[in-house]
């Protein structure tokens, strides 16, 4: 969702994905002839390859599979719910590389994440409402803004390619220009961000992949979740079963987030289904942001009883000329979330998206106490709770050692995962969704997916575009350092 967060301990496994969850603006919003999407009437008794889940990792993957793989291969996608009715279709549409919080590799991973959504909007001409435009991370606790500067200066960490991005702002009145109050001591700004709406892009993608593609080629069943996995006896493969019939399967892909505790047990503690929140706003009737976008994307961290990896992020929807007629309105809707410091048990180890917590939705709502929204940025109106035009939660994978996890299942051949993003699927799940489809392909050809898998990461390391960030690559050793085993 864009919480970002290394979690509190916890061991359970997920459980499956509310039936009648919250209801996500970025969705009413934006009525669509797939939602419901069913290619063919009955389940497939069988597929080359299946992808679990239509969130921003399944659809790249499922890009990608249809792109390289050969013409005979069938890809059958199931969506527990609607299309794209999780995470991705639930977050906040904040599109900004982390560039002060890692080191080269994964800021470079990151960076082509970036690059290539935005090629991908560009080269498929999908309308999901895509800004440039600079991203301000603001800080409200010093000992967490010093951290951050020192990341900055520290050349082992950040090289000067991604400094020249980024520039620090301590100087109270311009931080008043930036419209930051309520004790802020300090941010930073970057060149690089974006905002969109995530569910129109994934929508976008579905509706051409599935244009171009008969159901012989790609099968996308919603409403369709997969209650457990077991092996093929005696053979290759693996048995999918769910309420509408079992599928067998050569290789399985899970870009299952949060949820993938649930199918895979051995994740358990590894990845914790975390309960995140969001919210459309409307902005004050005098504001000047009724008529005219806020000009940046805000993160804003160390504010009341955040951790270090807690953080609230705000984006506004489009202006529109006129009233919509629709639950949109005239838009400009401020799309804030965050909050998880106000949540009981921090949302940690929630499954359920199907209610909000009142007391963060309450904190969303007073965002005027952090972000002055009057017409003169120096003169902060009386801060007040503003109207809400819609709140609802979502559930990001939060990733016991702060990484995502993406590749082979250790001792389980043919079943691949990407997923673990601590709320920040945007800049990292694309390439990761992609990654595990070549190593599926790879596999299917009989080739060894663990050499080129080892390649991308290379690729990582030598700072070139794309590859994979060695940290996030999943092991039974890094298993075994994370669980203790």
């Amino acid at each position: 969702m864009g919480d970002a967060s290394t979690p509190l301990p916890y061991t359970g496994q997920a459980g499956l994905p509310s039936a009648n969850p919250t209801k996500s603006f970025w969705q009413t919003s934006h009525p669509n002839p797939i939602t419901h999407h069913r290619s063919t009437g009955a389940l497939p008794s069988k597929a080359s390859v299946v992808v679990i889940g239509t969130g921003i990792s399944g659809t790249f993957a499922a890009h990608e599979l249809l792109a390289n793989a050969a013409d005979d291969l069938d890809v059958l996608v199931l969506e527990a719910r609607t299309t794209c009715s999780a995470a991705t279709g639930r977050n906040g549409g904040h599109l900004q590389p982390l560039i002060h919080a890692e080191r080269t590799a994964i800021i470079d991973f990151e960076m082509s994440n970036y690059r290539h959504i935005y090629n991908m909007i560009k080269d498929n001409n999908i309308p999901c409402d895509f800004r440039q435009l600079p991203g301000c991370l603001g800080f409200w606790n010093k000992t967490y803004f010093d951290e951050a500067k020192a990341a900055l200066h520290s050349k082992a960490e950040v090289v000067e390619k991604h400094r020249s991005l980024v520039r620090i702002v301590e100087d109270p009145q311009e931080l008043s220009k930036l419209r930051l109050t309520g004790g802020v001591v300090g941010a930073i700004i970057q060149d690089v961000a974006a905002s969109l709406s995530p569910y129109k892009l994934m929508i976008g993608l579905w509706t051409e992949m599935l244009r171009k593609h008969e159901p012989g080629r790609l099968n996308l069943q919603t409403e369709t979740p997969l209650t457990s996995i077991t092996p093929v006896e005696d053979g290759e493969g693996w048995i999918l079963h769910t309420g509408r019939g079992d599928v067998e399967a050569k290789r399985v892909i899970f870009a299952t987030n949060g949820y993938t505790s649930h199918l895979l047990p051995q994740f358990a503690g590894l990845i914790s289904p975390t309960q995140a929140q969001m919210s459309a706003l409307l902005p004050p009737k005098d504001s000047p942001f009724t008529e005219t976008l806020i000009p940046k994307s805000y993160g804003m961290m160390g504010v009341g009883l955040q951790d270090r990896v807690m953080s609230d992020y705000l984006v506004q929807n489009p202006i529109l000329d006129s009233q919509d007629g629709g639950v949109v309105g005239r838009g400009g809707h401020l799309m804030f979330g965050g909050g998880r410091a106000e949540a009981k048990g921090h949302g940690v180890g929630v499954s359920d998206d199907d209610y909000v917590d009142e007391d963060v939705e309450k904190y969303l709502r007073s965002l005027p106490e952090r972000l002055n929204l009057a017409t003169d940025a120096s003169i902060s109106r009386e801060a007040g709770l503003l109207d809400l035009a819609a709140s609802w939660t979502g559930i990001i994978g939060s990733s016991a050692d702060g990484h995502p996890w993406v590749g082979g299942v250790p001792g389980s051949p043919g079943l691949f995962v990407a997923a673990g993003y601590s709320g920040h699927g945007m800049t990292n799940a694309p390439l990761c969704g992609r990654h595990v489809a070549r190593l599926a392909i790879a596999d299917l050809k009989g080739a060894d997916w663990k050499a080129l898998q080892a390649e991308e990461v290379d690729t990582a390391e030598s700072e070139e575009d794309g590859g994979l960030p060695r940290e996030y690559v999943v092991t039974q050793e890094r298993i075994d350092a994370v669980s203790g085993g």
